[in-house]
Parts: C-alpha cells; sequence; structure tokens
C-alpha cells in the first residue's frame, strides 16, 4: 500500500497494519515528497498544542485530497492521516 496526497506517492505503508475499529495503524516508508508535509504532520500529531489550521495550506486539510492505494494500485479515500516521526500512520477510511 501507499500513501498518496492528490497524485503525489509520500511513501510505502507496509501490509503489517492493525484495525483498531474505525482505525488502522501501520508504518509508512516514506520517500522524499513526504517532507514538504514534516512540520504539517508534525504539528497535527502535537498533543501538547493546538493545532492551528491556518498555519497550513487548507488543501493539506481537506480530506478529498488524501488517499491511500492497494496492491493493485486502486485508490480509497482516507481523512487526513496522522503520520508520526518514528514512521507510525494512522487513518481512517471515508
Amino acid at each position: 500500500m501507499n500513501l498518496y496526497y492528490k497524485d503525489v506517492n509520500l511513501g510505502e505503508i507496509k501490509d503489517n497494519y492493525v484495525v483498531d475499529g474505525m482505525w488502522l495503524y501501520g508504518e509508512i516508508f516514506p520517500n522524499d515528497n513526504l517532507e514538504i508535509f514534516r512540520e504539517f504532520f508534525k504539528a497535527l500529531v502535537d498533543e501538547d498544542h493546538d493545532f492551528q489550521e491556518d498555519h497550513y495550506d487548507e488543501d493539506w486539510l481537506n480530506e478529498e485530497n488524501w488517499f491511500i492505494t492497494d496492491k493493485d494500485g486502486v485508490k480509497k479515500g482516507i481523512i487526513v492521516p496522522a503520520v508520526y516521526e518514528d514512521g507510525a500512520i494512522n487513518w481512517r477510511w471515508r
């Protein structure tokens, strides 16, 4: 599986993900395309501070722009994922 923002591949999600209710948890192996989103994801998952939506491109917050592809390349929509600096990723299907 791969994480996509619009048509840009951001990295591979290994198939050893865990389903917990509506959430899925896995590990992402990012490529260079993810670098532009590093500060965005860092702020998004920071539980000690309020997330400031107006500091980021509103397209990044649009759930219609986020996808995961399966092994056959079929895209399925997700809400904005939580990507952590240690490589953990959490997402929910739309």
